[in-house]
């Protein structure tokens, strides 16, 4: 018993293991109890909060489990929050959801991987997601694992330290440190995550649920409408009336890779420099430029803070400014002109004319307003 108790708060912690999907199916728990029955409002709630951690934190936070029911609860909440996913239907939800359960399940990996038993945490992950890996032999913070698993997985880690080349390869095995193979790991677990969603759900399920929906569909707006269409938190009025901090008026490239990092993609160094200098010259805080990095796979708040602090000339050090529209050329970060790329050199000239762009044709319409509003009254 006390054995199927460890069990089942180690399937809770990880509940998109093969096992756990297994203890759902073998408990019994039709789909029907579980979006319908009072027995487990208390599951459906906790599926409801996993998303609405998703949006507003960018991690599902792991509980403390003090009781059997308590781990059940959690573990059942997992399938019902892919249901409510699913039922949603939002491209970016979706994304956002399974990069949020992977990295809390990641945390605990590797807070996990001190203890004792850390060995066999390894390898029943290795096993889960299909990969061999070895620990070095008279080691305990080294493993190696085959090249292919090694480029299968950590294809979409930008940061130069990943490329193989960087890496120490020998008889088709790559090394890594123990937390490097954790974050190889994390990959796994975000395209498992990932993969089926959204669901095909019938749409009497998703009307029986719909109060949970609705809930999150509203969360969902208000964090759009306080960080913008793009996503990201621009903006103060000016006495003109339009933002100042105007993401329409970003030039093509740094809407891009805006966009990337909304959606959870690893961006290499170049576009990261790039858009963060964009951001700071053009008004934005520390610290909204740091809301937007919260997606990306790599997110380190510490580490993000401290290169966001150094572009932006903390401590003395040089204030950057973005990158001339040749430079981003150079390192393939523009993804094409528009017909106004054709007038400047510089993504920040793009931006300046795109906000008077803006203001002059407002003030037309304006003009345009008051002139009918006289013409009317003149009738």
């Amino acid at each position: 018993m006390e054995e199927a108790a460890k069990e089942r708060i180690h399937l809770c912690f990880y509940p998109f293991l093969s096992a756990a999907s297994k203890y759902v199916e073998e408990s019994g728990i039709t789909l029907d109890n579980l979006i319908r029955t009072g027995a487990f409002r208390y599951a459906r709630s906790r599926g409801k909060e996993r998303i609405i951690e998703a949006i507003n934190d960018g991690k599902v936070r792991k509980q403390v489990i003090i009781s059997n029911a308590q781990a059940e609860t959690e573990l059942l909440s997992y399938p019902f929050a892919r249901i409510l996913v699913s039922c949603i239907g939002d491209e970016h939800l979706v994304r956002r959801y399974a990069l949020s359960e992977a990295k809390a399940a990641y945390e605990k990996l590797l807070a996990s991987t001190g203890s004792s038993s850390d060995t066999d945490i390894i390898y029943e992950m290795s096993e889960e997601f299909g990969i061999r890996v070895d620990f070095l032999p008279g080691e305990r913070e080294q493993v190696q694992m085959p090249f292919g698993d090694y480029l299968r997985f950590a294809a979409n880690l930008r940061d130069k330290r990943w490329k193989l080349v960087n890496r120490g390869l020998e008889k088709g095995e790559v090394k890594l440190r123990k937390s490097e193979f954790v974050r190889i790991i994390q990959e796994a677990m975000y395209e498992r995550i990932k993969k089926d969603l959204p669901l095909d759900v019938p749409a009497d399920i998703c009307e029986a649920i719909s109060g949970y929906t609705e809930d999150i569909k509203k969360e969902l707006e208000e964090k759009r409408k306080k960080f913008g269409d793009a996503g990201f938190g621009f903006g103060f009025e000016s006495g003109s009336g339009f933002l100042v901090k105007d993401p329409s008026c970003f030039p093509p490239c740094i809407s891009y890779i805006l966009s990337n990092l909304k959606e959870g993609v690893n961006v290499p160094h170049s576009a990261r420099f790039a858009v963060t200098a964009f951001l700071l010259n053009v008004g934005l805080t520390e610290d909204e430029i740091i809301e937007i990095y919260k997606n990306s796979p790599d997110f380190d708040e510490d580490r993000t803070r401290y290169q966001v602090g150094h572009i932006a000339g903390d401590k003395g050090s040089v204030r950057y400014t973005a990158p001339s529209c040749a430079t981003m050329r150079t390192y393939g970060n523009c993804i094409g002109n528009d017909e106004v790329c054709e007038k400047i050199p510089h993504p920040l000239s793009y931006y300046k004319l795109k906000l008077k762009m803006k203001m002059k044709m407002k003030k037309e319409q304006q003009g345009k307003s008051s002139q009918k509003e006289k013409d009317e009254k003149i009738l």
